[in-house]
C-alpha cells in the first residue's frame, strides 16, 4: 500500500467472482454522479412530462458511458506514460490541464452546494424534523461537514469512500424498486417514452431546459473526469485492467439506469400533468411518494436522498480537488511542485475540506436559494464543459501517436464518440437558450 492507502499493483482477476470482488471505481463514481440531480432532475422530468422525455435519459447514459471509457482507455492504454487524462490533455495545449481543472472545480463547489444541503435536508426529516425547519437544515449540514471531515482525514479516503458507495447503491436499489413494486407502472407509457420526442412546454422549466439537465447530471459532465482518478487509487494502471475497467463502468452506469428509471416512474405515475402538485423542494418529492406509495413512501424519499447526497459530496471533494491540483500542476509544472498523485499534495486536504467541504455550507443557510434550484442550474451549467472536454477525447484516443496501436479506437468507437460531442454541443445550446428565454 502507498501512503495514502493506494493499492501499489491490484491483482487482474480471471474469474466473474473475482471480477465483482474487483468493482470500486464505477460504483463509487456512478454514486457520486447521481447526486441528488439526478432524482430531481427525473422527478422535474416525469411530473411536468409523464414519460415523454425517458429517451433522453436513455440517451445520456448510453453517452456517458462511451465518453468514460474513452477516457479510462487513455490512462490505461496510451504510449506516452501518463497517468492522468490531464496530462494528456497538456499534449493538445499545455494551458488545457489548467483550464479543465479551474472550470472543474467551480462546478464541483457548484455541485457541492445543493448535495450538502439535501443530505442535511434528508437527514433532518429522518430525524423527524427537530426544532424550526430552516435552521434545523443548517445545523444538520455543519453536523455532516464535520463527520465527514474526520472521516476524511483518517486513513485511506478512497477505502472509505468506495464502502460507502458499495452499501449506498444496495440501499438505493432497495428503496426505489420497492417503491415501484408498491405503485406499479405502465409499460406501453414506457416503451413509448423511449421513442424520440419533444414535447410542447409545461410548467416552470421548459422541455428543452429541462433536457438540457438531464444531459448536464449524466453525460457530459466534468464529472467524468473524477473515475480515472478513482481507478489510480483503486491500483489499475495499465492496458491488463482494460477489460475490468469495462466491466466496472458498466456495472455503475446499470445501477444508474434502475436508479432514475425508478424514480421517473413513481413521478410519472403519480404526478404526470401537474397532478396538483409542482417539484419544488424536497418536501414536494416527499409528497410524491407518499401519494404513489403511501405512508412508507416519504420514509423511502429521505432515505434515498441522504444515500444519494452523502455518496456524492465527500466524494466530489476528494474527486474534484485532485482535478484542480493535477491540472494545475501539469500547466505549470515549472512554477509548482508536482506529485504524482494530488492528493500528496500539502494543500490537497485544505483546499478539499475549505472551499468543497466548509464553504458551500453558506448555500444550507435559510436565505439561500432554494434546493432545487441549485440543483437544476449546477445540472444544467455542467452540461457546458462537455463539448470542450470531448474534442480533447476523440483527438487522444483516435490517434497512435498518443495511444497503443491495438488501442486505438476503431470506427465506431469514433463514431459513438462524436455523437457523444453532439449530444454534448446541443445540450449547451439547450443551457444558453432555456436560460435566456
Amino acid at each position: 500500500m502507498t501512503e495514502n492507502g493506494r493499492t501499489a499493483e491490484a491483482r487482474v482477476p480471471s474469474t466473474f467472482i473475482e471480477y465483482v470482488r474487483a468493482l470500486g471505481p464505477g460504483v463509487l463514481v456512478a454514486m457520486a454522479w447521481l447526486s441528488a440531480g439526478d432524482l430531481v432532475s427525473a422527478s422535474v422530468s416525469g411530473s411536468t412530462y409523464g414519460y415523454a422525455l425517458m429517451w433522453a435519459l436513455v440517451l445520456a447514459l448510453f453517452a456517458r458511458y462511451f465518453f468514460v471509457s474513452a477516457i479510462g482507455k487513455y490512462v490505461l492504454c496510451n504510449n506516452q506514460g501518463d497517468n492522468s487524462i490531464l496530462a494528456g490533455f497538456g499534449r493538445l495545449w499545455r494551458g488545457l490541464p489548467a483550464l479543465i481543472g479551474v472550470i472543474a472545480f467551480i462546478l464541483g463547489f457548484t455541485y457541492q452546494t445543493y448535495i450538502i444541503k439535501g443530505a442535511a435536508t434528508a437527514l433532518w426529516h429522518l430525524f423527524g424534523g427537530i426544532g424550526n425547519e430552516e435552521w434545523g437544515i443548517f445545523i444538520f449540514a455543519v453536523l455532516l461537514v464535520g463527520v465527514t471531515t474526520l472521516m476524511l482525514i483518517r486513513g485511506s479516503q478512497y477505502k472509505t469512500l468506495e464502502t460507502i458507495a458499495r452499501v449506498s447503491v444496495g440501499i438505493l436499489l432497495l428503496t426505489f424498486l420497492i417503491a415501484v413494486a408498491i405503485h406499479g407502472f405502465d409499460p406501453i407509457a414506457l416503451l413509448r417514452g423511449l421513442i424520440f420526442s419533444v414535447p410542447a412546454d409545461t410548467g416552470a422549466f421548459g422541455a428543452v431546459l429541462v433536457l438540457a439537465a438531464i444531459i448536464g447530471a449524466v453525460g457530459g459532465s466534468a464529472a467524468n473526469l473524477l473515475y480515472p482518478y478513482f481507478m489510480q487509487d483503486k491500483g489499475w494502471d495499465r492496458p491488463a485492467y482494460r477489460k475490468l475497467q469495462i466491466f466496472d463502468l458498466l456495472t455503475g452506469i446499470l445501477a444508474m439506469i434502475f436508479i432514475n428509471l425508478a424514480v421517473w416512474i413513481v413521478a410519472a405515475e403519480v404526478l404526470a400533468g401537474g397532478g396538483g402538485l409542482a417539484i419544488e423542494d424536497p418536501e414536494d418529492l416527499a409528497t410524491m411518494m407518499g401519494r404513489g406509495v403511501g405512508l412508507l413512501g416519504p420514509l423511502l424519499l429521505w432515505i434515498g436522498l441522504f444515500f444519494v447526497t452523502f455518496t456524492s459530496f465527500p466524494a466530489f471533494s476528494f474527486g474534484f480537488t485532485k482535478v484542480l491540483l493535477d491540472g494545475v500542476q501539469r500547466s505549470f509544472s515549472g512554477r509548482v511542485e508536482t506529485y504524482e498523485n494530488p492528493e500528496d499534495h500539502r494543500a490537497f486536504k485544505w483546499i478539499q475540506i475549505g472551499l468543497l467541504l466548509v464553504l458551500p455550507l453558506i448555500f444550507s443557510l435559510p436565505m439561500a436559494p432554494s434546493f432545487i434550484a441549485l440543483t437544476i442550474a449546477g445540472n444544467a451549467l455542467g452540461a457546458i464543459t462537455g463539448p470542450i472536454i470531448i474534442v480533447g477525447i476523440i483527438v487522444l484516443t483516435t490517434s497512435k501517436k498518443f495511444m497503443l496501436p491495438e488501442y486505438v479506437n476503431k470506427w465506431w468507437e469514433t463514431v459513438a464518440l462524436l455523437i457523444v460531442g453532439g449530444i454534448g454541443l446541443w445540450a449547451t445550446y439547450g443551457v444558453v437558450a432555456g436560460l435566456l428565454s
